[in-house]
């Protein structure tokens, strides 16, 4: 029997059409001139949070997540020149257990760059 993967809580089909909703909305609003209002602000927050969310919602399994994510963590470390390996992650491993993993190699990039500069 082959590994168990887990399916990602909230796939959408259509993540494109939300993301690309969210960045044009996003656009139409640092467009603007002048200073932003504070609703203006929170619906910028809020917009980049939806475009987080409509990007991860491609991935239909937590395999696919951690691949293109520890990927992207992989190229990072290599860019800034940190040798550090990174833990193996099971195919069923939960979204969370994925974002730890990714948490310490952000933290890695930070810390090293904060000594060096």
């Amino acid at each position: 029997m082959g590994g168990m993967v887990r399916l990602m809580p909230n796939h959408d089909p259509n993540w494109k059409d939300r993301l690309e909703a969210a960045r044009s909305r996003q656009s139409e609003l640092l467009s603007r001139e002048g200073i932003l209002t504070e609703a203006e602000q929170a619906q910028l927050l809020a917009l980049r949070q939806e475009a987080d969310r409509a990007f991860n919602a491609r991935f239909r399994t937590t395999a696919e997540y951690r691949d293109f994510y520890v990927g992207r963590a992989r190229d990072l470390l290599e860019e800034e020149g940190i040798d550090m390996p990174i833990p193996s992650l099971a195919d069923d491993a939960t979204v969370e257990e994925i974002d730890r993993v990714l948490g310490m190699v952000w933290q890695a990039v930070e810390v090293t760059n904060s000594e060096t500069f």
